[in-house]
């Protein structure tokens, strides 16, 4: 008799674990599922913001990376092909023309070396920046010209901007002995004061 009382115990305990098991592989139910689809829309609406501002900012920083990359290069070709090398705005990515958005290019204005092709020679092109955003030189030069010593001759502040104005802009700068800069913090200039011109 105790050996059968044992057996029915026995039993009821796999038929128990049985029915737990059922109901643990059932899912989720329509109220954990609400909850969880609601905390991550408000995880999304907190995130989606600031994502938006790293975008926006990564682009700037690319843009006037790009211009003192650009920069640099014209500044390099001038001493190695010694004659002047001009970074311009373009338009049309052939001649000096239109606006710094528009985009730019770097040409051996003249004295060019004959594998390049004659005078003036085009040695770079920079497509224009992202729709939306900005760069204006303050003085409103479109062309740097850089020596045959990598001299400018004179100062020059290029501005970038996107709808969000001064305090999120970037800034780049040249001196007149042809040393380039970009400031490091958007919202201020090389020497770390507030930046305007947007």
């Amino acid at each position: 008799m105790s050996g059968m009382s044992s057996r029915l115990v026995v039993g009821a305990s796999v038929q128990s674990l049985r029915a737990r098991q059922r109901f643990s592989s059932r899912g989720f139910t329509l109220i954990e599922l609400l909850v969880t689809l609601t905390v991550a829309a408000v995880l999304l609406g907190i995130a989606m913001p600031s994502f938006s501002s790293f975008v926006r900012d990564s682009r700037l920083t690319t843009e006037t990376d790009t211009l003192l990359y650009d920069m640099n290069q014209a500044r390099s070709e001038a001493v190695k092909l010694d004659t002047t090398v001009a970074l311009c705005a373009s338009n049309d990515r052939t001649t000096c023309s239109g606006t710094w958005t528009d985009g730019w290019i770097v040409l051996c204005t003249a004295n060019c070396p004959p594998g390049l092709g004659g005078s003036p020679a085009v040695l770079l092109i920079a497509p224009p920046i992202t729709s939306g955003n900005t760069v204006t030189e303050q003085s409103g030069a479109v062309t740097v010209n850089f020596s045959s010593t990598g001299q400018t001759g004179a100062n020059f502040q290029f501005v970038f901007c996107d709808s969000r104005g001064a305090g999120s802009g970037r800034d780049l700068e040249v001196n007149s002995i042809g040393e380039i800069q970009a400031s490091s913090t958007p919202g201020q200039n090389v020497a770390g004061n507030a930046l305007g011109g947007c």
